[in-house]
Parts: C-alpha cells; sequence; structure tokens
C-alpha cells in the first residue's frame, strides 16, 4: 500500500513537470551567424572565433511547440562595459509573431562586436517568448579576437584648437589613436591637412601596443595669408605598417585678415572669384609669396592657366605646384606665385599682372611688389660696424699695453731705490 501511495505521488509530480515543460511553447531549431551553422554550448565544445568590428548577422529558425501569440525572438552579447552607450551592437530583437503549433518560421538579426570590448570568452544568448508562457534559452560560445592587422588602428579622437581661425594664423591638432589589434603596430605616421590650401603638417610615433592609446601632440598648421574666409576640410590621415591608413575628416572655420590687402576678380559669367595679396613688400635678392585661391562658382569643372606678365625685369617668378590649376564645381583650389627679387632691382614699387585663363576667357590682375633695400646695404653696414670695432679694439689694446709698461717702469724704479750700497 505504502509502494503504491509513492508511485501515485511520482507520478503526480512527473504530470505536473510535464505540465510545466509544455509552458514553453517555442522551440528554437537552429542558428546561423554570417551564414555558418553554429551549435549551442549544450550540443558542443566548439567555439567561434570573430573580431571586434565584425557584423553577426544571425538567422534563427524556431519551432512552435503550442500556439504561440505574440511571440518575440532576442538576441544579447552580456558583459560589454559600453553597452548602456551602445546598445544597437549587443541586443536584438524581432517584431512580435503568431505561430501555430508543429509550425516553423525563420527570423534575421544583426548584432555587432564592438570595438571597444574586451578580448576574451562571451555567450551569445537567444531568447524565445511569448506573451504569458515560459521563456525558452539558448547559449553559443563565442571567442572575440582584435580586429584584423590592416584595420587595427583607429583615430579615436581628435581636436582642432583654435576651430575658427584668422588667415595667415595658425591653428594645433591633437590626434589620439588606439590599437584595437592583437598586436603591436610600428612606424605609425599623422598627416593633417586642408586640401583645399594645398598645407599640409606630419609627426611620426615609433610604436603603439595592443589596446593602448597614445596622442600626436600639437601639430601646427598655419592658414595662408589672405586665405578666401569659409569653411575647410581638414583631412586626419593616420598611417601605420608601412601600407595601411585609416581616416577621419573635421572642419575649419577661415576668418578674413584685417591686415591683408585683397584683389578680387570675377570673370564676366560671375562663375569664379579670384583672391590675391594686391600688396607684397620684399627686400632686393629675397623671396615672396602671394597665394592665388580660384573658387569656381560653376556647375562643372574648370581648368585655368595663370601666368605672369611685367615683372621678367627684375625678378624670378613660378607658380606652384602648377600654373595649370583643375578646380571641380562649387570649390576652390589654392596656388603660390613665388617671386624671386634680383638683387640689384630697383628700390620702390613695382607694377605686374597676374593673368588668368579659362576656357577663352581671360582675366588680369594688377598686383604690386614694394621692393626695400636688400643685403648688399646690410652687408655694408655690417662691414662699417666691424671696422669701427677693430679700431676700437687696437686703441684699446694700445692704451692696456702702455698701462702695463708704465707699471712696469715703476716697478723697476722702486726696486733699484730699496737696493743698499757697499
Amino acid at each position: 500500500m505504502k509502494i503504491q501511495k509513492m508511485f501515485v505521488m511520482f507520478l503526480a509530480i512527473a504530470i505536473l513537470a510535464a505540465g510545466m515543460v509544455s509552458a514553453a511553447n517555442l522551440k528554437i531549431d537552429s542558428l546561423e551567424i554570417n551564414g555558418h551553422t553554429v551549435s549551442s554550448s549544450d550540443q558542443t565544445s566548439l567555439t567561434q572565433d570573430y573580431k571586434r568590428g565584425d557584423n553577426l548577422d544571425l538567422y534563427i529558425c524556431v519551432e512552435a511547440l503550442a500556439d504561440t501569440y505574440s511571440g518575440q525572438l532576442y538576441a544579447d552579447i552580456s558583459g560589454y562595459t559600453y553597452a548602456v552607450d551602445e546598445p544597437a551592437k549587443i541586443h536584438d530583437m524581432t517584431d512580435t509573431f503568431d505561430l501555430l503549433q508543429g509550425h516553423s518560421d525563420c527570423f534575421d538579426m544583426t548584432l555587432q562586436v564592438p570595438t571597444l570590448i574586451d578580448k576574451d570568452y562571451f555567450k551569445l544568448r537567444i531568447t524565445g517568448a511569448d506573451r504569458n508562457g515560459t521563456s525558452v534559452d539558448e547559449s553559443y560560445q563565442l571567442y572575440l579576437t582584435g580586429i584584423s592587422r590592416a584595420n587595427a588602428v583607429e583615430i579615436k579622437d581628435f581636436t582642432l584648437d583654435p576651430q575658427s581661425v584668422q588667415a595667415g594664423r595658425a591653428f594645433t591638432g591633437k590626434i589620439k589613436v588606439h590599437n584595437l589589434g592583437n598586436s603591436k603596430i610600428s612606424d605609425l605616421k599623422v598627416t593633417m591637412s586642408i586640401p583645399d590650401l594645398n598645407i599640409q603638417v606630419s609627426d611620426y610615433m615609433d610604436s603603439i601596443n595592443a589596446d593602448e592609446s597614445k596622442t600626436f601632440e600639437d601639430l601646427l598648421l598655419r592658414i595662408p595669408d589672405c586665405t578666401k574666409p569659409g569653411d575647410y576640410d581638414v583631412k586626419i590621415n593616420v598611417a601605420f605598417d608601412n601600407f595601411d591608413t585609416t581616416q577621419a575628416t573635421g572642419k575649419m572655420t577661415v576668418t578674413q585678415s584685417t591686415t591683408c590687402a585683397t584683389s578680387v576678380a570675377n570673370n564676366p559669367n560671375g562663375n569664379t572669384d579670384i583672391s590675391v595679396p594686391s600688396n607684397q613688400e620684399s627686400a632686393q635678392g629675397t623671396s615672396i609669396v602671394y597665394p592665388i585661391v580660384i573658387a569656381n562658382n560653376a556647375d562643372s569643372s574648370k581648368t585655368y592657366t595663370l601666368s605672369v606678365s611685367g615683372a621678367s625685369t627684375w625678378s624670378t617668378t613660378r607658380i606652384d605646384p602648377s600654373s595649370v590649376v583643375v578646380v571641380p564645381a562649387g570649390q576652390s583650389r589654392t596656388a603660390y606665385l613665388y617671386m624671386d627679387t634680383n638683387a640689384n632691382a630697383e628700390l620702390g614699387d613695382k607694377t605686374f599682372t597676374l593673368n588668368i585663363d579659362s576656357n577663352g576667357e581671360s582675366k588680369s590682375v594688377p598686383l604690386v611688389a614694394k621692393i626695400t633695400q636688400g643685403s648688399a646695404g646690410d652687408a655694408a653696414g655690417l662691414r662699417q660696424a666691424l671696422e669701427i670695432g677693430l679700431v676700437v679694439l687696437v686703441v684699446i689694446l694700445i692704451i692696456v699695453g702702455l698701462v702695463i709698461g708704465f707699471s712696469k717702469m715703476k716697478n723697476d724704479n722702486n726696486r733699484h731705490d730699496s737696493e743698499p750700497y757697499y
């Protein structure tokens, strides 16, 4: 009798447990990650390796063990330090769905391995649940590694100070880089540039260890005199491991210089603006630079040919990087007129002309170079100063010699006066 009672109790418990199990209306049948079938941790000890930054495209198939209404699937990677800041990378869910008993369906979800996540073992958890049933969970073992070496260096942050600068003045940049890879990265070079102004500056770093951050400090870049006011793209390029690069872009606002007199010329159609300093000063035998900013306001790219006339008798000129400048629609480019004045150039204001030709249209901009006394006058003054200095030095040496001579004679007389006579 006792045995019969125990059997009845055991049967009741089994039926109750079966009822509880049946409350889970969904069963997770399979999971694919990036097109490859992955087994749950309960079925295999194999671990799937993924890199920081990898997208995880999930394809999950489920079966309804009972009629399911308002069901949902969830995918999560737990344990990420910055999960609150980047929730979309480590959590996703489906819309609600209905599924009849014995039917199955498959759903897509997407996660992304955060670049800042620890390199370690993590569980991917897939949860299925409906409005009032018991949830079902499957876990999948992942091992998260550093990002591929070719993409290991990340520009974590950069600052430009100030963010608005007057033409002719300089600003500084600080660039912080981070190694997201598994090993040390060597031979880093950062270049900060403004392509529209043809200016750049570079700095170097020997190496950066895995998971380490370092900062390129105080890269100084000067805006050319008389640059056209406006917003310019600042390009940050970090080259590393000889062949790989990463990039970022910022903005710099350039304001009008208060000390720069500028000639501005427009073509007849109003499609081109030419900005160039109208007056520069140069000593004889030295060089000056005229930045020439060409803004193309047309709807298509234009080619401009630059030349100089009226300056060949007192200077030598060249235009860098080229006398032919191609400017895309709606953009500007800067060329530089370098003028080397002759050592014997006549003093005073020299007038010459900058010629701009484009598609049969021409524009001439009159410019002035003020020639001042050059190095020859400075050398003559230096020679005169040296001659005067030499004369003064000779006089001082003569006086010192006389003083020493008189002192010696006096000492000799005193010695003779003190000697006894016999």
